[in-house]
């Protein structure tokens, strides 16, 4: 009976004593989380590896050699800042160096903070601010401040070395490059939701396309995405360049609205000042992994004078204002092919020509029979033309060559003599041999 007695005496007492020893569990591990930072203070943490190749697509990850990004800090503290961290590491193919400071508090479950990240012999940075709520969740930003590059950037240079164009040659680039970025959670949604925009400007490129060389000037655009998680959804950009010179025909004022989508790109339209008038194209598909494409390029009252003196082998002066379209065909990015075009003076508009020398037309005309007393007398027909229709019609041959026809309607004055002049003759040739465009068809150019 005693034994049954002191046992209903001491069940209360055990009662009383658990929620203490609940309580003394729970102090211990709370100064434990409290004391944990000061802890790591004097610990050496160990190197942190990141492997970043699930986040790089394919044709991404042929442009690095290391697909990990590994890190080791060291902690401390200050008057100001709860937690500071010092730390280097690689990140992909460069060695870098972190700074970071961040102040928490255990009991209102937060945290805020900022880092920066330096790669190790460049000019890149990049400032970070962060911050976390158990309530709010968190937010994250990463800029990139606006950065000068070119060919000999170990970063910019050493990724565009890497990208394979094989019909590009002698690339010399400069430009700056700036980078903002933003993805925030909350309490109610764990899934990040992002942006990032790259601006590109002042942008200056020379090359060497397929034999064929290249310049831009003032290049400028802007690049971004936005998301939820994994998804992306690429906004519309809009490049701009001061002007763009192939084989020393000169566009200026290019312009572009490009729509990025995961697998290609689409130019709605683009456009650009040239031979004093307009060309403009629309609706072109671009698959940016082999940069092919179809498109026609419509142009309006441009310079009747400036595309005579494009025509290799021809020199001279002309007046009035030409209107056509040019198909075009993009291979590899850089071999380009044109196809049945046409360039016309508009019906009732007159111009007026004026050769210094007629070789190609001539020549033309003597391997089709034409007596030479005739082509003499059309020689100087041509020197002095006031004309009511011109056309270039530009073809292909069965051979694979081209075929430029040309259509003159008008009259020609000798002294005060005036007779009427009707030319329609084509001459054969690479297309190299008759406009002086630089787009190669058989893939090597001509000097002159």
């Amino acid at each position: 009976m005693k034994d049954d007695a002191s046992k209903e005496a001491e069940a209360p007492k055990r009662r009383r004593r658990w929620p203490w020893a609940v309580l003394a569990v729970v102090i211990a591990l709370v100064g434990l989380v409290a004391a944990l930072p000061t802890v790591l203070m004097h610990v050496d943490l160990p190197e942190a590896t990141f492997d970043l190749e699930p986040l790089l697509k394919p044709a991404a990850r042929a442009l690095f050699t290391n697909h990990t990004a590994r890190v080791h800090v060291d902690l401390g503290r200050s008057d100001t800042w709860d937690i500071i961290a010092r730390g280097e590491g690689m990140l992909l193919d460069w060695p870098f160096a972190l700074k970071a400071k961040a102040n928490y508090s255990i009991w209102k479950r937060s945290a805020k903070g900022e880092a920066s990240i330096s790669l190790d012999g460049t000019r890149w940075t990049a400032e970070a601010k962060f911050s976390f709520s158990a309530r709010d969740g968190w937010t994250a930003e990463l800029t990139v401040p606006e950065t000068a590059f070119d060919e000999r950037d170990p970063v910019v240079g050493t990724i565009v070395s890497r990208i394979p164009a094989p019909a590009v040659t002698g690339l010399v680039y400069s430009g700056r490059l700036s980078l903002d970025a933003r993805a925030a959670t909350t309490n109610s949604a764990a899934i990040p939701a992002w942006t990032a925009t790259a601006t590109v400007s002042d942008l200056g490129a020379s090359l060497s396309a397929d034999g064929t060389p290249v310049d831009v000037v003032r290049l400028r655009v802007r690049a971004g995405a936005s998301g939820l998680g994994d998804h992306v959804d690429f906004a519309p950009m809009f490049p701009r360049a001061e002007s763009v010179t192939a084989a020393g025909v000169a566009l200026s004022n290019v312009y572009a609205s490009v729509r990025a989508t995961e697998t290609a790109w689409l130019v709605t339209e683009a456009g650009a000042d040239v031979y004093g008038g307009k060309a403009k194209l629309y609706a072109l598909f671009l698959d940016p992994e082999k940069l092919n494409a179809g498109f026609t390029l419509f142009v309006d009252d441009i310079d009747t004078g400036r595309v005579l003196n494009s025509i290799s082998g021809l020199r001279g002066e002309a007046t009035g204002r030409l209107h056509g379209k040019i198909p075009l065909r993009i291979k590899d990015g850089a071999k380009v092919s044109v196809g049945d075009s046409f360039l016309y003076s508009r019906p009732g508009e007159r111009g007026s020509l004026r050769l210094e020398d007629a070789t190609p037309i001539m020549d033309s005309l003597s391997a089709a029979g034409v007596p030479e007393a005739d082509r003499n007398n059309l020689r100087k027909a041509l020197a002095n033309l006031t004309y009511t229709a011109l056309g270039l019609d530009l073809r292909r041959d069965q051979d694979g060559g081209h075929a430029m026809e040309m259509k003159l309607h008008g009259s020609a004055t000798s002294g005060k003599t005036t007779v009427p002049v009707s030319l329609n003759v084509t001459f054969h040739g690479d297309i190299e041999h008759l406009i002086n465009t630089g787009i190669h068809a058989s893939g090597k150019g001509k000097k002159r």
